[in-house]
């Protein structure tokens, strides 16, 4: 019979600590050869009788280490703030399964240098025939775009330092993930004033203001990028700019693309016929260089511009425009207790059913019947719906009228027709016959607990309704008595 023996003769040999190793231990680098704050490291560990489950890497001089399983990595290394160059020191250390960690680590020195970080404004681009959006005049809310870098890495951003008109002056700092900034006067009707900074699309203003802006004047924005070592680049600027003060609460826009000077001069002189001589305006369809001039960068821009406003009077001739525009910029105005009168012009093509005109006392727009088209004739005569207004003649043929319907009325808002008729129904090859269905050109808004107006709609251009000479009492009805300009 044969035995099988059963263990090991003598004692189990303890298992020894790991050991380290790195590709390179020292780099040897001066000047300007020196390398960037971002390097990579290889390393790997040996363990004698044991697994090497991980390492523990230092880059501050082994003061605290991270725990990594991987054997290669990229490090953004820290330059002493004020210093444009350090020498380094990554130190690896292996662990083996029983925890046992390498008591002399592995390191290789790094010669680093610091580069100076670099920042750029971002600017509108005209694009496929549509004008970019790089106002030259604005009332004190202006908007940029920027982007930073650094070469050694965006994370080696600090900050930037925002400068209104004088680099001189004490800095204001912008986090370093600034990718957009809003600068909003805290005093728009002064001839200077600090700013609200909002930055990225926030409409949470940072802690502090900044200081320096100038109204009814040209105005230069610097900015420069501060990296971590306290290394900074050189300033850019962005092309001057007026900014207009605010110098009433009533704002007109003139969102015409022709007959541009004839729209505006109806509206201002039947305003000052009435009294109401101060007013600022806004050109919100001028292109320079198929460049907007006036019209802000972006959406929340505009909303805060026409909130600086509590009365708007609006006139255009392209409605899609206006009233997309208006759609998306109006509701901070609106939530201020903003009072506003829109006169657009609505052609044929504009959709009856688009979704531009919830904002509006329009619920939809009449289509007329098949083969046909609204119109109005001259001196046309287009009759209130209530007493006491007077009724209106136009002085030229409006080749494409488009009467609504209005919004249904709800427990807070009500709507009114104000005007209506005056439209004939035009089919080829038959004589024009007045339109007799809706015909509401002309509505209100108003909401129900104190029956206040605070939106009028016309779907004709007002300008050329003026045959009956009567201007005036219109504008003191619409624009005193139902809106309180």
């Amino acid at each position: 019979m044969g035995a099988c023996k059963k263990g090991f003769d003598g004692e189990r040999s303890a298992q020894s600590a790991p050991e380290t190793f790195m590709a390179v231990d020292t780099i040897y680098r001066t000047g300007e050869n020196r390398l960037t704050t971002l390097v990579d490291a290889n390393w790997w560990g040996n363990s004698v009788g044991g697994i090497i489950v991980g390492y523990e890497i230092s880059v501050d001089n082994m003061a605290s280490w991270q725990f990594t399983k991987r054997q290669d990595s990229s490090f953004l290394l820290k330059i002493p703030p004020g210093n444009d160059s350090a020498d380094i020191v990554i130190y690896v250390r292996a662990i083996d399964q029983l925890g046992q960690k390498d008591p002399s680590p592995a390191s290789t020195l790094y010669p680093i240098k610091n580069s100076k970080p670099s920042v750029k404004f971002v600017f509108s681009q005209s694009l496929g025939g549509i004008p970019s959006q790089n106002p030259t005049i604005v009332f004190p809310v202006l908007k940029y775009s920027l982007f930073g870098d650094d070469p050694d890495g965006t994370d080696d951003l600090k900050q930037f330092e925002l400068f209104l008109n004088d680099t001189n002056a004490t800095p204001f700092a912008l986090p370093a993930n600034t990718s957009s900034f809003i600068l909003q006067s805290t005093s728009p009707q002064a001839a200077s004033s600090s700013c609200k900074v909002f930055i990225n699309g926030s409409n949470n203003a940072l802690s502090t203001n900044v200081d320096g802006l100038l109204h009814n004047a040209s105005n230069i924005i610097y900015v420069r990028a501060v990296d971590k070592a306290l290394s900074k680049s050189a300033f850019v600027a962005t092309p001057s700019i007026w900014v207009k003060k605010v110098s009433s609460d009533i704002l007109l826009i003139n969102a015409y693309s022709s007959n541009k000077v004839f729209a505006q001069n109806y509206y201002t002189n039947n305003l000052k016929n009435i009294g109401i001589t101060v007013f600022d305006t806004l050109q919100a369809t001028e292109i320079d260089n198929s460049n907007f001039t006036q019209l802000q960068p972006d959406y929340q821009t505009q909303s805060k511009t026409f909130a600086l406003f509590k009365k708007i009077l609006w006139f255009g001739d392209d409605a899609s425009f206006s009233f997309s525009l208006g759609q998306r910029t109006t509701s901070d105005f609106f939530n201020g207790g903003g009072k506003f009168f829109m006169s657009v012009a609505i052609n044929s093509s504009f959709d009856p059913l688009s979704n531009f005109l919830d904002w509006t006392p329009i619920r939809t727009l009449v289509n007329p019947p098949a083969g046909s088209v609204f119109r109005v004739n001259t001196n046309a005569l287009v009759n209130p719906v209530n007493a006491g207004w007077p009724t209106i003649k136009s002085t030229a043929i409006i080749p494409s009228a488009r009467p609504f319907e209005i919004q249904v009325n709800t427990p807070s808002i009500g709507y009114d027709s104000l005007y209506s008729g005056g439209i004939i129904e035009s089919k080829s090859g038959q004589s024009p016959t007045p339109w007799t269905g809706q015909s509401a050109v002309l509505a209100k808004r108003f909401t129900t607990s104190d029956s206040k107006t605070n939106f009028i709609i016309s779907s004709i251009p007002l300008e050329r309704f003026n045959g009956n000479s009567n201007a005036d009492s219109l504008f003191q009805k619409i624009f005193k008595q139902e809106l309180g300009f």
